[in-house]
């Protein structure tokens, strides 16, 4: 563990992976490292949902710096035995449920990050942003726009939400973790999951939304841009004006491959994957590619489990 050199408060940054997403997750951080403002200090959280001893080791070389240090935390698995998971969720999408409660009372905020994550910005700027009575800052997600949505959340009215109420997207959260502590959110998602896990498609993204009920503040969707603004043939098609649309393409904050085609899986499309790479080659799984044999052995692993695939959002 890295011995922190100032006494300045750090930013604490959460991650959650199980063995499957260790190199993502490597590269998640490095770019969130690398992206910082020197002067600042960093916590690296992670919930360790299963990562392999030699896998903790590359990790822990990857991210290792003066102003960071790293922290493993051991969720408790027994919550969620029950939880209904099933094609591309992995049981690890829960655990960021437990925050507040794994956490030291002296930490009152994170910034959660999903691990299909690549940060461009320095996540200075959106720690420093006032997260007011809410419970998290985040951005609207850009396919599930409104809990109405067909694909959004069901029976939205039971939890006081109006039809044209936001949707948000939960792979990047800035978490008020004293409000969650104080008002048990995370058994009242919980509680909402167990209730509805037959009828909600996106889960803990949905429990979240309902615990939430509008109480959330939205951030600038720099702050995760989502595979959908590359599916719009021009500004006029999407909802936004032409100069947040293209701010939104070219530059954004926070690249999140959301959806099942991740950079280091097959058949990913995604008009930024090499910049995945550009990371990764910044970790000590540096020079890694989906080579020949790579390509066949998930191949045959998608065969024989065809929903084998790791969890993605919408």
């Amino acid at each position: 563990m890295t011995i922190i050199n100032s006494d300045k408060e750090p930013i604490v940054v959460v991650l959650v992976a199980d063995n499957n997403y260790a190199m993502p997750l490597a590269a998640t951080a490095r770019s969130a490292i690398v992206n910082l403002n020197t002067d600042k200090n960093i916590e690296i959280v992670i919930i360790d949902g299963g990562i392999k001893a030699y896998n903790k080791k590359k990790i822990v070389k990857s991210i290792k710096e003066n102003n960071v240090e790293i922290k493993w935390v051991k969720p408790d698995r027994e919550t969620f035995k029950d939880m209904k998971v099933y094609k591309h969720f992995s049981r690890a999408i829960y655990y960021r449920i437990l925050i507040p409660k794994i956490l030291p009372l002296a930490v009152k905020k994170v910034i959660y990050l999903d691990t299909d994550i690549i940060v461009k910005g320095d996540l200075e700027q959106l720690w420093n942003i006032n997260i007011g009575d809410n419970y998290a800052l985040a951005v609207e997600d850009m396919t599930v726009r409104y809990v109405s949505a067909s694909n959004g959340l069901k029976k939205y009215q039971e939890f006081g939400l109006k039809s044209d109420a936001k949707y948000f997207n939960s792979g990047l959260l800035v978490i008020n973790v004293e409000k969650w502590r104080n008002e048990n959110i995370g058994n009242k998602v919980i509680e909402y999951i167990q209730k509805y896990q037959d009828e909600w498609l996106w889960m803990d993204q949905d429990g979240l939304n309902a615990a939430f009920a509008g109480q959330w503040g939205e951030l600038d969707p720099k702050w995760n841009q989502q595979p959908r603004i590359y599916k719009y043939a021009s500004w006029q098609d999407s909802p936004w004006e032409e100069d947040v649309y293209q701010d939104l393409k070219d530059n954004p904050y926070i690249v999140h491959y959301s959806t099942s085609g991740k950079p280091w899986s097959l058949g990913c499309k995604h008009p930024k994957k090499d910049l995945f790479f550009d990371y990764l080659d910044m970790t000590a799984w540096s020079g890694w590619r989906l080579n020949f044999w790579r390509r066949l052995w998930l191949k045959v692993k998608i065969e024989t489990y065809p929903y084998w695939k790791p969890f993605h959002r919408p």
